[in-house]
């Protein structure tokens, strides 16, 4: 790909992600922010709870367990090493306490840790089959 064609498409990526982000959009419509890159964040970790970006709509219910996963950033060795290269580390467990409302659910940590910024995916039940 070509620098120009590369600075284009990156210029109009930047310029949709704004369109989709601007303030004033309808509480109620959760739009593509919502639904590919905030869906199963952990949005607050306090002491009040855990909160997490994940609603009815998306298939949480209450009592669900969910696998918490942390991503960091691999550091590149080399020079022909391009881009950045990531790793998930599954770091605990949470287990949904409340749906808040069908974009938002409340949950509790049941192993292991869980900080804003951290995602969550349903369970793997395979991992605990091994377990008795």
């Amino acid at each position: 790909m070509t620098k120009p064609l590369t600075v284009s498409l990156f210029l109009a990526l930047a310029a949709f992600l704004a369109i989709v982000a601007a303030p004033g959009a309808a509480a109620e419509d959760p739009g593509i922010r919502h639904t590919f890159f905030m869906a199963g964040s952990i949005i607050e970790a306090s002491a009040e709870g855990i909160y997490l970006c994940i609603g009815s709509p998306d298939g949480a219910r209450v009592g669900q367990q969910l696998d918490v996963v942390r991503i960091t950033r691999v550091p590149s060795h080399g020079p022909k090493q391009q881009g950045a290269r990531f790793k998930r580390e599954k770091i605990g467990t949470v287990r949904i306490d409340a749906i808040v409302d069908e974009h938002f659910a409340q949950a509790t940590v049941t192993s292991g840790r869980a900080e804003k910024g951290d995602i969550v995916r349903l369970a793997d039940p395979a991992e605990g089959a091994g377990e008795n």
